[in-house]
């Protein structure tokens, strides 16, 4: 059994779903680790502290205690001690995660938390820099993509369940773009780990995907 899973990957892959689905199908912790950007986010926001304010940032950071539960066979993250799923989810903070999760203080803050609740038992850690930056000695380093048309065709899909009504174009437009920021901004830009298991769900179900990766995380090294 491998104890650490790192799972990394371009928005659209599945990642999420894919470690969500996994870690509950190994009984491992499940740590999403953008929703620990965005729980720094409505923070900051609930707090009326302005981000760009280091010092303020800084003290910010002091008083924030973030911690994962298993409650009812899923994973709840919790902000100093308080369930805050659906917070976490609003307009607002949607706004504004992108420019918190882009500062240097912020992502060293949440880095080192990160590796110590993936470290701290059995765990499925998903974001995008996790086995390159945050858990580089991982048992297993997962690298999902797809090519971004189907992304982009997953993407629109789930706007069009929302009730977002978008031009497929334009979401492709976006994804690329997403792309090409994520790929090429300065500090841990997205890209697989040396040693890291690339795997295309461009013509896979969610299922295959997770059956497939279930079986290398249980087989002997």
């Amino acid at each position: 059994m491998k104890k650490l899973i790192a799972i990394d990957g371009p928005a659209g892959a599945g990642k999420s779903t894919v470690a969500r689905l996994l870690a509950k199908k190994l009984s491992y912790l499940y740590i999403d680790t953008g929703a620990m950007y965005r729980a720094i986010t409505y923070f900051l926001i609930k707090e009326g502290i302005n981000y760009e304010d280091l010092e303020a940032l800084n003290q910010a950071l002091k008083k924030i205690v973030l911690d994962f539960k298993v409650i009812d066979g899923a994973s709840v993250i919790f902000l100093n001690g308080k369930q805050c799923n659906e917070e976490i989810r609003q307009t607002i903070v949607n706004q504004h995660v992108s420019p918190v999760a882009k500062i240097s203080t912020v992502r060293h803050f949440l880095k080192k938390k990160q590796r110590d609740l993936a470290r701290s038992t059995f765990s499925v850690t998903e974001g995008r820099d996790i086995g390159t930056v945050v858990l580089p000695d991982a048992d297993l380093k997962i690298f999902l993509t797809a090519r971004p048309e189907v992304r982009a065709q997953r993407r629109w899909k789930e706007l069009k369940e929302k009730g977002i009504d978008l031009p497929y174009k334009e979401v492709l437009e976006n994804v690329q773009q997403r792309d090409t920021i994520d790929s090429t901004r300065s500090e841990a830009p997205l890209r697989p780990a040396i040693d890291a298991l690339l795997v295309d769900t461009s013509d896979m179900s969610i299922e295959e995907v997770v059956n497939f990766l279930y079986q290398k995380a249980v087989e002997d090294d």
